[in-house]
C-alpha cells in the first residue's frame, strides 16, 4: 500500500497549520490518501449508509425518546462520525485549517487580517507560482461530479484551507454539533432544556445529508449556479429586511394587546371569572353589547375597567363582554407585542397565505381600517419586493448562460443535449405502399382517441348500469382498434422494419395499446382500486391529439425545449424535499403533540411520511401559517420555539425565492432566442417606425389634456429628432448591416419564418382557413388592418434590404388607401350623409382627436377646446363611478323601506334623485358619443368611431347605462342579476385618467389576450387528462356522514350525540359532500383548477386519503396512496402550469416593450443611462461669510464627516429603542426610553436644520418657499414634517402619557429608520434600482385597481343581498364597495376564494328565494362560478403576474454589476458631483461652455478622458527622467532631468494611439459644446451620458438601433464641426499672420527698448563629460 500511496511524491506548496512543511512525510501519505479514488468511494458508502441509517430512523421512530446507546443506530452513527471526524482532521493536515498553506509568514498574517475582514473566508488567495485545489471537490464531491481538478507533475499543489470550502465548513459543523450531541445525550442529565438541544444538535449533524445534492452534474450545476447568484440573492434580502422590520416595528405600534382581547360568555347573571365562563376562541373584539341597556362599551382591560377610547371593531353580543385576557393565542405566541414575534406575523404577510386570517383578526380588535396595513404589506413586501427574487434568479442565470456559453442547469455548451430530435428527424423513411396507406388513415385512428376521450367524460357517479355498459364497450372497441392500428404501423415499415424502433413514439404507443387492452381483462376491470388507478394508461392516449395540433404542439415544445433542464430541476426538488424532511424529523419529531386545542394535528413531523407532506405543504403556502402557528405554539416552554420558526421561515423563503423560480428561469430559458436574432428583430420594429405611414395622435386621455405645452414641446421634439437623417441612415446599407455584431446574413438570423410544411398550410379543418374565409372582404379595405409584412429576404442578403422591403411595403399601403378613397367616396361619409367638408363635422373635429391613427382628410382637434371637453367628461365619469359606488343593493333597499315604496309603487322606486342622476350622465355621454361619430363616423369610415378598442367599450357603458335607466323606469328595479351587473362596466371609463394605464390595459387583457389564451390552452392539456383520471378514481367516494361512527351512508338517518363548544347537544345526521368532488367532469375539472391555484388543496388531500369506498363513509388516512394523485396534480400545477404562465406572461410583456429583444451588453448600458440620467448636481453653493452659516455650511457639505457618523449612531440608536419595544412593559422603562427618544430627535431635527441653513436654497436666493428649493430638496421636505412631529410628540408624551400620541410617536419614529437605507451605499443602489419600477407600478396599480373597481360593483350587484356564509363576517361580504374590494384583494392573493364561492352558491331550501330581488337572499351557482372564476384568472393569474413582468423588465440590479458598473458607482457618481460643483456651486444644473475644459480636467480617473495616458503623462515621463538623471553619473543633465531618458521615454509613446485619443478627446469636446441649451449652458448630464460612449470599447454593440441610428446622425453633425472648426482656425491663422506681417516691419524700426517683444534667453547646455 505504502508503494502505491508514495510512488509519487508532489511537491506540496506551504507548511499546513504551520507545522507540517510540503515534504513531511505524513501530510505526502495523507495527501496520496484522500486523493485516492478508493478512498472518495469509502466516504461515498458512508455517506449513504448515514443517510440509510438516519432515514431508518424516521421512518421507524428510533430512540426519540430513549437514551443514548440503547439501540444499533446510535452506535452505528457513532462509527460513522468517528470516520468523518478522521477525514476532517486529514484534511486540514494537508490543507490547513483556516489559513492556506504558506511559505512567508507575512503572506499567512495577511491571509488572517484578510479573514477578520471577510474578504477572503470563501475564495482562496490566487497565487502565480501554482494552483490551488478546493479540497471539498478531491473527496466526495470528486466521486459523484467528476469536478476535480488534477494538476500536472511538475506543478506546486496549493490546497484551499479546510475552512475555505463551503462544503467543507457544512461537513465541520456536522461533526463538531454531533460530538455536542454526543455529549448532550449521553452524559448530562435528560432534562427539559437538554431535550431541545439535543433535537437541535441532532438535526444539525444531518445537515450533512446534503452534500447528496451533488449527485449528478445537473444539480451541481444549478448549486454552482446559485453559488455565483448567491451575493446578488443575499444582497436583495438584506434590502427587504429593512422594510420587513419596519413593517414588523409598525405592527408592534398599531396592534399591540389586539390579539388578547376575545369575547367571553359570562351568562344573564354571571360575571368574568366564574368557572361556567367560556372564551370564544379566536373571535376578537374592541368592544360589546350591555345585556340590560344595549349600549355598546368599549373592551374591558386587564384591571378590569372599561379602556378609553370607546368601543371599536366587532361588538360581542349580549351576555357576553370583550375582555382583555393574560394571553395571546397560541400560548402566548401569535401577537404584535414584541419585535420577534411582530417579525413573525409580518413575513407571513409577505408570504401571503394566512394574512387575511390576521387582517380579519385586527379589524374584530380594532377597526377595519387596520386592514390598510395589510394591504400595504401584501402589496410592497409581497408583489414588489419578495418578486425582486425572480428578477435576481432570472436575469443572473440570463447572464450566467451569455457569460460561460452553458447552460445554467446543465453544465453543458448552448446547443449541446439538447434534445435528439434532429437525430430523430434524419432517420431516413421510405414511403411504401403500406406506408402511404398508413400515413393516409392515421389522422381517422387519432380522431378516434380524441372521441373515445370525451365519451369518457360524460361519466358521472349517479350513471346507470346500462349508460356505465356503453362506454364501457365504447372503450373495448377502442383500445382493440388501437391496438390493431400499432401492429399495422410496424408493417408498414417493412421491409426496413427495424426504423420502427428508432421513433420512441412507437415505444409509446406500444405500450399504451398493450396495456389498456390487458387492463380491461375481467380480473382487472373487476377490481375496485387496481383499475381506476390503471385508466391513467387510457387517459394519457390524448397526447396523440395533442401532439397532431399544430398550436398545443408548438406551444409544448416551446416549453419543453430544454428537457434536461426540467429533468435536473425536478430531481434537485425530490432530492431537496427529501432531505429537509429528514432534518425537520429529526428536529421536531416527538415534540408538536397529535392534538392542539382540542383540534386534530395532521402535520406533526412524527414520521419521515409526515414531515414530508409538512415540508411539501409549507412550499406550497397553502395552510403553511397554521403549520407555524401550531409548532411555534406548542413548543413556546422550550428554546426550540424560535429555532423550529426559524426552520419553517427559512424553508418557506428558500423553496418559493429560490427553488420555484428556478423552473421560471429553466421554462424562460426555452423563450430566449440569439443576440442576433435580438437585433434583427431590432432592424424590424425600427423599421416599421420610421416607416412613412400615417400616424395619429389618439384619444386626449385626461392627463394628457392638462400636460404643459412645453412637456408636449420637448417631446415632440425628441420624437422628432432625426426627421429626414433616420431615413437616410435606415436606407444606408453600411449603417445597418455594421449594427449587426456577426457575420450572420439577414436570411439565417431570420428564424421567426417557419417552412411551409403540410401542417402548416391551412386546410379546411384549421382556424387559420375560416379566418381567411370570413375576413376576405375586411382585408380588401386597407383601411382596416396592417400592412402584410413577408419576410422573403432571399438568404445571403443584407439586412439593409429587409428595411427595404418593410419601407416600400408602407408606402404601397398608402397608395392604397389615397386609391380607396377615390373609388369609394361615400367611404368617408360619417353617417353616409356628412362629408369631410361639412361644417358640423368640422367643428366635431375640432373637439375630439381621432379614434385611432391620423385623422385622413379632416380637420385636427383644438387643444384648448379639447381639454375643456375631455375635462368635463371625465368630471361626469368620477360622478357615475362614484354613484355606483354608492347605489347598492343595501342602500336601495334601504332607500325603499325609508320612503315606503313597494312592489307596485313603479314611480316611487323609478323617479329618484338617482335615475335623474343617471339620466343626466347618460344625456352627457350619448352627446360625447355623437360628437365622435359625427367627426370620424360611426362604422364605415377611416377613423371610424367602433374601430376603436376604447370607443367600442365606451359604447358598451352608454348602452347599459341606457337600458339600466329604461329597466328602472319600467319597474322597481330588476330581479335579472346579469342587468344590474351592467353598472360594473361604468368603472372602465375611469382608464381614460391616465394613458400609461389604458395602454397598460390594453397591452395586457387586449394585445397579450391571446398569448395568455395559448398558455391557457397548454395548461388545459395536462389539466383536462387529470380531470377525467381524478373522476375514475374518486367519483363518489368524498360524500361523508356527519356522524363518523357512522360507517354507511345509508344509514346516515336519525340523530347523534355531540360536543359543540364543550356542550353535549344532540344533532341529526345529514348526508352532505365536502363542497367539492371528483362526481362529474366539471366538478372534476372546477376541483383541480382550485387546486392549481394552490388554495385548499390540502383539503381535498384530507378527503382523497380518507377514502373508503362508495357508500362507505370516510374515514382519516384510511387511503393514504391515494393522496399519490393530489400530489403529482400539485405538483405539475406548480412546476408546468403556474410558472408556464409567469413565464409567458413576462416574455410577451418584455416583448412588447422591447426589453426582451436586447441583448445582455444592451441591457446593462441601458440601465447605465437611466441610472446617470437620475443623478442630480450637488448645491453646495459659496461657503458664507457668516461664521454660524459657515459652521453649518461646513458639517452639510462633509459627506463622510464626524456629523453625519453622529447623525447615523443617534438612527441606529432609534432602531436599537424601537426594536425593544414589548408589551406589558415596566412605565420606568418607558419613561427612560422616552427621555431617549427625545433626545435622539432633537438631534435629527438639529441635523436637518443645520443643513437647510448651511445649504443654499436656490441658484438665486429667491426664498424659501420657491418652487426650485422644494424641487431640489425632496429629501430635506419629506423628513422635516416626520421628524418635528416626532419631536413634538416625544415631549408632548413626556408630560401627558397618552397611549394614542405615544403610538404616533412611534410609528414616525419607524419612518425616520428608512434615512439608513441612505447611508449604505448597497441598500442604497438597490433603493435606486427598485424605485426604477415604480411609475409602472403605479400604473398597473391604477388599472388594476380599476378593475377591482369593475368587479366589486359586479359583485355587489349581484350579490349584494345574498346571506353571509359560514366562510364570511361582517367584514368578509359584498354588501358594499370598500369590503367588496378588500374582499376582491384577499382573493387576489389566492386566500380562501374557492370557500367564499361556495358560500354564494347557497340555494333553496337554505335561503329565502322570491321573485322581488330586494326581498331574496340566496345566491347563483352560475353567476358565482362565472365571476369568481373569471376574478380568478384576471387577478390572480394575469395581474398579479404583471408585477413580476414590470419588476422582471425594470429591476436592474442584475445588470448594474456588469463591466459598466463602475460609471455607476456611488463614489464615481460623488465625485463627478464634486467636480461639478466647483464650476456650479449653486446647483443649477448648467455651466458656461468655457467651462468644458477644466470640467473634463477635474473628472474622476474612471471618467477622465486622458490624451496621454499612463505612463506617458508629462508627470510620469518628467518623474522618471528626473530618477534617471539621480541614478546615473553620465549623459546629458539639465535642470536636473536626463535628457536622453527623456528622448527615450518620447520614443516610446504609441503616436497612432496618441492621435486616436486625441480625435476622441475632441469629439467628445464637441459634442459636449453642441449640445448646450439657448440660454442656460451645458446641462449636468450630457458629459455624464456622453463619457461611457468613450470610455468602453464596444460601444456601438451596447446600444440599440434608435440610439445607434440618432448617434450616427449626431456624430455627422459634430464631425462637420470639427472640420469647419479646422478651417475657420486656419482662415483665422492666416488672417492674423497677414496682419502680423503688415505690422512687422514698424516693429522691427522700433527700438529695442520700445519692443513689445519678449526677449527669449536661451542658456547655453553644460554637457557632463
Amino acid at each position: 500500500m505504502e508503494s502505491g500511496l508514495l510512488s509519487h511524491e508532489p511537491e506540496l506548496g506551504g507548511h499546513s497549520l504551520a507545522f507540517f512543511s510540503p515534504t513531511n512525510v505524513f501530510r505526502i501519505f495523507l495527501y496520496h490518501l484522500i486523493s485516492h479514488s478508493f478512498y472518495n468511494t469509502v466516504l461515498f458508502v458512508i455517506l449513504l449508509l448515514h443517510t440509510i441509517i438516519v432515514t431508518y430512523r424516521t421512518v421507524k421512530l428510533v430512540d426519540y425518546d430513549g437514551k443514548w446507546g440503547s439501540t444499533w443506530v446510535d452506535w452505528a452513527l457513532l462509527v460513522i462520525f468517528i470516520i468523518y471526524t478522521l477525514d476532517a482532521l486529514f484534511q486540514i493536515i494537508v490543507s490547513g485549517f483556516i489559513l492556506n498553506p504558506s511559505v512567508q509568514t507575512s503572506q499567512a498574517v495577511y491571509e488572517f487580517f484578510q479573514i477578520l475582514k471577510f474578504g477572503q473566508l470563501r475564495n482562496g488567495l490566487d497565487f502565480k507560482h501554482g494552483i490551488y485545489h478546493d479540497p471539498a471537490k478531491t473527496t466526495l464531491g470528486r466521486s459523484l461530479t467528476e469536478l476535480a481538478v488534477k494538476p500536472k507533475p511538475d506543478q506546486k499543489i496549493h490546497r484551499l484551507a479546510y475552512l475555505r470550502s463551503s462544503w467543507h465548513r457544512l461537513d465541520f459543523i456536522c461533526v463538531l454539533f454531533y460530538w455536542m450531541y454526543l455529549i448532550t445525550s449521553g452524559i448530562v442529565a435528560a432534562t427539559d432544556r437538554n431535550i431541545s438541544a439535543v433535537a437541535l444538535f441532532r438535526a444539525i449533524c444531518s445537515l450533512k445529508i446534503l452534500r447528496w445534492l451533488m449527485i449528478t452534474k445537473g444539480t451541481a450545476a444549478i448549486l454552482a449556479s446559485l453559488k455565483k447568484a448567491a451575493p446578488l440573492l443575499v444582497n436583495v434580502g438584506l434590502f427587504i429586511s429593512v422594510f420587513w422590520s419596519i413593517f414588523a416595528l409598525i405592527g408592534i405600534q398599531a396592534f399591540h394587546s389586539s390579539f388578547k382581547r376575545q369575547c367571553v360568555w359570562i351568562g344573564e347573571n354571571g360575571k368574568f371569572g366564574d368557572s361556567d365562563n367560556y372564551v370564544y376562541s379566536m373571535q376578537f373584539c374592541g368592544g360589546y353589547l350591555d345585556a340590560n341597556t344595549l349600549e355598546k362599551k368599549s373592551f374591558i382591560d386587564q384591571n378590569g375597567h372599561n379602556a378609553a377610547g370607546g368601543p371599536k371593531g366587532f361588538l360581542c353580543p349580549v351576555y357576553s363582554e370583550c375582555h382583555a385576557l393574560p394571553q395571546n393565542p397560541y400560548n402566548n405566541t401569535l401577537s404584535f407585542d414584541n419585535v420577534l414575534q411582530s417579525l413573525e406575523l409580518v413575513f407571513v404577510v409577505m408570504g401571503m397565505n394566512g394574512f387575511s386570517d390576521l387582517m380579519n383578526y385586527t379589524s374584530q380588535s380594532d377597526h377595519l381600517a387596520s386592514a390598510l396595513f395589510f394591504v400595504a404589506g401584501v402589496i410592497i413586501l409581497a408583489w414588489w419586493l419578495f418578486n425582486l427574487f425572480i428578477a435576481i434568479i432570472s436575469s443572473s442565470f440570463v447572464l450566467l448562460k451569455e457569460e460561460s456559453n452553458t447552460s445554467p442547469f446543465t453544465d453543458n455548451q448552448v446547443g449541446k443535449n439538447e434534445t435528439d430530435q434532429t437525430e430523430i428527424n434524419s432517420i431516413p423513411v421510405v414511403y411504401t405502399k403500406y406506408r402511404r396507406i398508413y400515413l393516409s388513415v392515421e389522422p381517422v385512428f387519432i380522431l378516434l382517441v380524441f372521441i373515445d376521450f370525451v365519451v369518457q367524460c360524460f361519466k358521472t357517479n349517479t350513471m346507470s348500469d346500462r349508460k356505465s355498459q356503453v362506454l364501457f364497450i365504447i372503450e373495448i372497441i377502442t383500445s382493440l382498434l388501437l391496438l390493431f392500428e400499432i401492429f399495422f404501423r410496424f408493417t408498414s415499415y417493412i421491409p426496413r422494419w427495424r426504423f420502427f424502433f428508432l421513433r420512441p413514439e412507437n415505444y409509446i404507443d406500444f405500450t399504451l395499446a398493450v396495456i389498456t387492452c390487458i387492463i380491461l381483462l375481467p380480473a382487472v376491470h373487476d377490481s375496485r382500486i387496481a383499475y381506476p388507478w390503471l385508466t391513467v394508461f387510457q387517459v394519457i392516449r390524448i397526447y396523440r391529439v395533442v401532439v397532431a395540433v399544430n398550436f398545443t404542439r408548438k406551444h409544448w415544445v416551446k416549453v419543453m425545449g430544454k428537457f434536461y433542464n426540467l429533468v435536473n430541476l425536478v430531481i434537485f426538488f425530490l432530492l431537496m424535499l427529501f432531505l429537509c424532511s429528514l432534518i425537520a424529523c429529526e428536529l421536531l419529531s416527538g415534540h408538536v403533540p397529535n392534538e392542539y386545542l382540542g383540534n386534530q394535528v395532521d402535520q406533526t413531523f412524527a414520521n419521515l411520511a409526515n414531515s414530508f407532506a409538512a415540508i411539501y405543504q409549507i412550499m406550497t403556502t397553502e395552510g403553511w401559517a397554521q403549520i407555524l402557528y401550531i409548532t411555534v405554539g406548542t413548543l413556546a416552554s422550550s428554546s426550540l420555539a424560535w429555532v423550529s420558526a426559524i426552520f419553517i421561515c427559512g424553508w418557506f423563503l428558500f423553496s418559493n425565492a429560490v427553488i420555484i423560480n428556478l423552473f421560471i428561469a429553466a421554462i424562460q430559458e426555452n423563450f430566449e432566442v440569439s443576440d442576433d436574432e435580438k437585433r434583427a428583430q431590432q432592424i424590424r420594429d425600427y423599421s416599421e417606425k420610421y416607416a412613412p405611414v400615417e400616424i395619429g395622435d389618439g384619444p386626449f386621455s385626461f392627463t394628457e389634456a392638462f400636460t404643459s405645452r412645453e412637456r408636449r414641446r420637448r417631446s415632440t421634439a425628441v420624437a422628432g429628432l432625426g426627421g429626414h437623417g433616420v431615413l437616410e441612415l435606415l436606407h444606408n446599407e453600411q449603417a445597418v448591416d455594421e449594427f449587426m455584431t456577426r457575420a450572420n446574413t439577414f436570411g439565417v438570423v431570420n428564424n421567426n419564418n417557419e417552412s411551409q410544411s403540410s401542417w402548416s398550410t391551412p386546410n379546411f379543418f384549421s382556424f387559420a382557413y375560416w379566418k381567411k374565409k370570413f375576413t376576405i372582404k375586411y382585408r380588401k379595405n386597407p383601411f382596416y388592418g396592417r400592412p402584410t409584412l413577408k419576410f422573403d429576404v432571399p438568404t445571403g442578403a443584407a439586412p439593409s434590404t429587409f428595411i427595404e422591403q418593410v419601407m416600400r411595403t408602407k408606402a404601397e399601403q398608402k397608395k392604397e388607401r389615397d386609391k380607396f378613397v377615390m373609388n369609394n367616396p361615400n367611404f368617408n361619409r360619417a353617417l353616409f350623409c356628412l362629408d369631410p367638408q361639412n361644417k358640423l363635422r368640422r367643428m366635431c373635429q375640432k373637439i375630439v382627436g381621432p379614434t385611432h391613427g391620423k385623422r385622413y382628410d379632416g380637420e385636427e382637434r383644438n387643444l384648448n377646446v379639447a381639454r375643456v371637453f375631455s375635462g368635463i367628461i371625465m368630471v361626469c365619469v368620477i360622478g357615475m363611478v362614484i354613484l355606483a359606488c354608492v347605489v347598492t343593493p343595501y342602500f336601495q333597499k334601504n332607500y325603499y323601506a325609508k320612503h315606503s315604496c313597494d312592489s307596485s309603487d313603479s314611480d316611487c322606486a323609478a323617479w329618484n334623485r338617482m335615475t335623474f342622476c343617471d339620466i343626466a350622465f347618460a344625456i352627457v355621454f350619448t352627446i360625447e358619443a355623437l360628437v365622435k361619430i359625427i367627426a370620424d363616423g360611426f362604422v364605415y369610415t377611416p377613423n371610424a368611431y367602433l374601430w376603436s378598442t376604447w370607443n367600442a367599450i365606451d359604447f358598451l357603458v352608454l348602452v347599459t347605462l341606457w337600458i339600466d335607466i329604461i329597466v328602472t323606469m319600467a319597474a322597481r328595479g330588476t330581479s335579472i342579476r346579469f342587468l344590474r351587473a351592467f353598472k360594473a362596466f361604468r368603472a372602465l371609463r375611469l382608464l381614460h385618467v391616465n394613458e400609461t394605464a389604458k395602454q397598460t390595459f390594453h397591452n395586457i387583457i387586449i394585445v397579450g389576450l391571446g398569448e395568455i389564451l395559448g398558455a391557457a390552452v397548454v395548461s388545459l392539456t395536462l389539466l383536462v387528462p387529470f380531470a377525467l383520471w381524478g373522476l375514475n378514481i374518486f367519483a363518489g367516494k368524498f360524500d361523508l356522514c356527519n356522524d363518523g361512527d357512522n360507517n354507511k351512508l345509508s344509514q346516515c338517518t336519525g340523530e347523534f350525540q355531540s360536543t359543540v363548544s364543550n356542550w353535549d347537544v344532540t344533532m341529526p345526521r345529514t348526508y352532505q359532500t365536502p363542497g367539492y368532488s371528483f362526481d362529474s367532469f366539471w366538478q372534476s375539472l372546477s376541483i383541480l383548477f382550485q387546486i392549481i391555484s394552490l388554495e385548499g388543496w390540502n383539503d381535498v388531500l384530507a378527503s382523497a386519503q380518507a377514502v373508503t369506498g362508495i357508500g362507505l363513509n370516510p374515514q382519516q388516512n384510511h387511503s393514504v396512496f391515494n393522496g399519490l394523485f393530489i400530489y403529482v396534480f400539485n405538483f405539475i400545477s406548480i412546476v408546468f402550469i403556474a410558472t408556464l404562465f409567469i413565464t409567458v406572461i413576462m416574455q410577451s410583456y418584455s416583448r412588447r416593450t422591447g426589453v426582451g429583444f436586447l441583448t445582455s451588453d444592451q441591457r446593462s448600458f441601458m440601465e447605465v443611462q437611466n441610472i446617470l440620467k437620475k443623478v442630480r448636481p450637488s448645491r453646495i453653493g459659496r461657503r458664507p461669510s457668516n461664521s454660524i452659516k459657515a459652521w453649518c455650511y461646513d458639517k452639510a457639505v462633509a459627506r463622510n464627516g464626524s456629523w453625519n457618523k453622529v447623525l447615523t449612531y443617534v438612527l441606529f440608536l432609534q432602531v436599537v429603542l424601537l426594536i425593544s419595544d414589548y408589551y406589558p412593559s415596566s412605565q420606568t422603562y418607558n419613561m427612560v426610553k422616552d427621555v431617549i427618544y427625545l433626545a435622539s430627535s432633537a438631534i435629527v431635527v438639529i441635523y436637518l436644520v443645520v443643513r437647510m441653513i448651511g445649504l443654499p436654497w436656490s441658484s438665486n436666493q429667491v426664498g424659501y418657499l420657491s418652487w426650485y428649493y422644494c424641487k431640489r430638496n425632496l429629501w430635506e421636505i419629506f423628513w422635516l414634517p416626520i421628524v418635528s412631529v416626532s419631536f413634538t410628540l416625544s415631549l408632548v408624551v413626556l408630560v401627558d402619557d397618552k397611549e394614542s400620541l405615544s403610538t404616533i410617536k412611534k410609528l414616525m419614529f419607524s419612518l425616520v429608520t428608512l434615512m439608513l437605507i441612505r447611508k449604505s451605499n448597497r441598500l442604497n443602489q438597490l433603493l435606486v434600482a427598485v424605485g426604477a419600477s415604480s411609475p409602472a407600478l403605479l400604473s398597473l396599480l391604477f388599472t388594476w385597481f380599476v378593475l377591482f373597481l369593475v368587479y366589486a360593483i359586479a359583485f355587489n350587484q349581484i350579490f349584494g343581498l345574498t346571506r353571509i356564509g359560514p366562510n364570511g363576517s361582517p367584514d368578509v361580504n359584498f354588501r358594499t364597495i370598500p369590503r367588496s374590494i378588500l374582499l376582491l384583494f384577499r382573493m387576489s392573493c389566492g386566500e380562501g376564494w374557492n370557500s367564499i364561492m361556495y358560500d354564494y352558491t347557497i340555494q333553496s331550501p337554505y335561503c329565502i328565494e322570491v321573485d322581488n330581488f330586494f326581498d331574496s337572499d340566496c345566491g347563483s351557482q352560475g353567476y358565482a362560478y362565472a365571476l369568481f372564476f373569471s376574478w380568478n384568472i384576471l387577478s390572480m393569474y394575469i395581474f398579479a403576474n404583471m408585477f413580476i413582468s414590470l419588476i422582471y423588465n425594470s429591476f436592474s440590479y442584475v445588470y448594474q454589476q456588469s463591466s459598466n458598473a463602475v460609471f455607476i458607482s456611488r463614489n464615481t457618481l460623488r465625485a463627478y458631483k464634486d467636480a461639478w460643483a466647483q464650476l456650479d456651486r449653486y446647483g443649477t444644473g448648467y455651466i458656461d461652455r468655457d467651462q468644458v475644459g477644466m470640467l473634463l480636467r477635474l473628472l474622476p480617473n474612471v471618467l477622465k478622458m486622458r490624451i496621454y495616458e499612463s505612463p506617458n503623462t508629462y508627470s510620469d515621463i518628467r518623474q522618471k527622467a528626473k530618477i534617471s538623471a539621480l541614478q546615473s553619473n553620465h549623459g546629458r543633465i539639465m535642470a536636473g532631468i536626463d535628457i536622453d531618458e527623456l528622448e527615450t521615454q518620447l520614443n516610446r509613446i504609441d503616436m497612432d494611439r496618441v492621435a486616436h485619443e486625441r480625435r476622441k478627446y475632441t469629439r467628445l469636446y464637441q459634442e459636449i459644446i453642441s449640445s448646450a441649451e439657448i440660454g442656460k449652458g451645458i446641462p449636468f448630464s450630457v458629459p455624464l451620458m456622453l463619457i461611457p460612449f468613450y470610455k468602453i470599447s464596444n460601444a456601438n454593440q451596447c446600444i440599440t438601433l434608435d440610439q445607434y441610428i440618432q448617434r450616427r446622425i449626431k456624430l455627422k453633425y459634430i464631425d462637420d464641426q470639427i472640420k469647419r472648426d479646422k478651417v475657420t482656425s486656419f482662415s483665422t491663422m492666416l488672417r492674423d499672420r497677414k496682419r502680423f506681417l503688415q505690422v512687422k516691419p514698424r516693429l522691427d524700426r522700433k527700438p529695442t527698448s520700445q519692443s513689445t517683444v519678449p526677449k527669449i534667453v536661451i542658456e547655453p547646455v553644460v554637457i557632463d563629460e
